[in-house]
């Protein structure tokens, strides 16, 4: 007996875009069709499947219901299948090609995208990548709604469904300003700055890392000013509001006032951070995929006299 599917592939792609965007128009934009073809396309699949896959919000775009949210998941396993099966068919070719979606956490994107887009340029011409940058509740986000293929970020928790390879650990430092009585030595302990302003780097998922690292300490934290800004940050420690502490480490010491700021090492046992490239479980990595993870990987491993070192 011939197996017959009351829905169609084109009807799951639309679907697939409109689950992206949360807005019919944007995803007729992206697939470059009519919109009523795509508000055609969504109501014909409700109807075979007798669901209703989105809530309409007349002015606010769409809101996917629970079912929705099912179909999503389950067209996304499928489109991954289809697309290892058709990069299987075409391995004799070795050539990773077509439009890849990388989403990085911000403050470790200036510090990696560059070189990267740059070595996937010269090793894969016939690929494309596109870069989202967020926090990390974001860069999850992008990877759950299928608007990520792959994540760089930093390993914060523990997520059912999503796939970490920990490419680096990131310790972090102290930096302070250039005439700072500490600016000279090459280790602290983070108790001989209880009494100094704090300088947070104020980010949903890692202003609780840096505070709980003070506490630990035993130092109640100062926090006189906060932004989520990296380079603010910076720039307010050398102007001499305070210090902060960061695992990022740029290679000049110069901020954009122009002054310049000095890291110290923390001699404390402090937790380090974990650079992680993430996917989802239940969709096999493509040979794209795969590509951008090799590069990710060689970058950030590469010693620090080389690049910049890719710390958050």
């Amino acid at each position: 007996m011939v197996q017959r599917f009351p829905i169609t592939l084109t009807q799951l792609v639309y679907f697939s875009e409109c689950a992206k965007t949360l807005n019919m128009t944007a995803a007729s934009q992206e697939l470059h069709v009519a919109q009523s073809a795509v508000s055609t396309a969504i109501t014909q699949l409700e109807r075979s499947l007798g669901a209703a896959l989105f809530i309409r919000q007349h002015s606010k775009g769409l809101v996917l219901t629970p079912s929705g949210e099912r179909l999503l998941g389950d067209t996304q396993r499928l489109f991954g299948s289809l697309t290892s099966t058709i990069e299987g068919m075409r391995a004799d070719q070795h050539e990773v090609s077509g439009t890849i979606t990388v989403a990085c956490f911000s403050t470790l994107a200036p510090f990696l995208i560059p070189e990267l887009l740059g070595r996937l340029r010269r090793a894969h011409p016939a690929l494309t990548v596109e870069v989202l940058e967020g926090d990390y509740d974001e860069n999850l986000a992008a990877l759950r709604g299928g608007r990520a293929d792959l994540a760089v970020s930093y390993n914060l928790t523990e997520v059912d469904g999503i796939s970490r390879e920990i490419v680096r650990e990131a310790r972090p430092h102290v930096i302070l300003h250039t005439d700072h009585p500490l600016a000279r030595r090459q280790k602290l302990a983070l108790a001989e700055l209880a009494d100094d302003p704090f300088v947070l780097l104020d980010m949903p998922s890692s202003s609780d890392y840096f505070l709980s690292m003070l506490v630990g300490a035993g130092v109640t934290p100062r926090l006189k000013y906060r932004s989520s800004s990296y380079e603010t940050v910076r720039s307010m420690v050398a102007t001499g509001l305070g210090f902060s502490i960061l695992n990022q480490r740029p290679r000049i010491s110069e901020t954009y006032t122009g002054a310049s700021t000095a890291i110290v090492e923390i001699s404390d046992d402090v937790p380090s951070l974990e650079i992680a490239v993430s996917s989802l479980t239940q969709i096999h990595p493509s040979a794209r995929a795969r590509a951008v993870a090799e590069v990710v990987r060689d970058l950030v491993r590469e010693p620090r006299g080389t690049r910049a070192s890719s710390t958050k």
